[in-house]
């Protein structure tokens, strides 16, 4: 995979934006003095996380084969998330393999425990934004094209998502790990949705895409 000095800089820009972004998102109240010392008056206050809270390895998503990240967890009950992730599309048949970047919003409201290890999220949705990297995409048609002839984008997708995870609690000793989760996520991208408003040939759920992935809480 070849990358001029232009196309580096694009993966160093963007990738900045979106990590810049997401530190905007992640914080928690989550720091409580102590309730003795303080005539057991609880004070919360907002602390910034740098250090992600999780880590994530999933498959499809339109975002790539296979793609890892990283994620701010936060929120009351760790309702909301903030993650990044970086995707690997193979060749295929085309002449070069691709990298994609992607910066997703998380909202779980919702958790049913089974037992005293496992537990159900009954609803995980949210949003992401997905670019693909390369000089061969791009946010708006070159001018060789017609005005209008494209209409969207090549380089970003906006998507949307609807999903379920599972969660195993691990145990307390080691505590490096604190529960590792398997989520699924059906997905539409804008593209698809819009395609499938206007064709009416796309029956079914065909316009529509599945991710499935490990999340490692720490």
């Amino acid at each position: 995979m070849k990358y001029t000095l232009t196309n580096m800089r694009d993966i160093i820009l963007t990738f900045a934006i979106l990590f810049i972004v997401s530190l905007g998102k992640a914080s928690t109240m989550d720091a409580s003095l102590n309730a003795d010392s303080l005539n057991n008056v609880e004070i919360k206050q907002a602390i910034f996380h740098i250090k992600p809270s999780s880590y994530l390895v999933q498959t499809g998503g339109s975002i790539g084969l296979i793609a890892v990240g990283a994620g701010w967890d936060y929120g009351k009950k760790k309702q909301w998330a903030t993650e990044l992730l970086l995707g690997y599309v193979p060749k295929y048949d085309t002449d070069r393999v691709k990298l994609t970047l992607s910066i997703r919003q998380l909202y779980s409201p919702w958790k049913i425990p089974i037992n005293t290890s496992f537990s159900y999220s009954p609803l995980r949705t949210g949003l992401y934004l997905s670019t693909t990297l390369g000089k061969q995409f791009w946010y708006s048609a070159p001018e060789k094209y017609p005005k209008d002839y494209y209409t969207f984008s090549t380089k970003l997708r906006a998507n949307i998502f609807l999903g379920q995870s599972f969660e195993w609690n691990m145990p307390k000793n080691p505590k490096i790990l604190r529960k590792l989760a398997f989520y699924y996520d059906v997905h539409v991208s804008d593209l698809m949705l819009i395609s499938r408003i206007q064709n009416k040939s796309l029956s079914g759920f065909n316009f529509m895409g599945l991710a499935l992935g490990l999340k490692l809480h720490l």
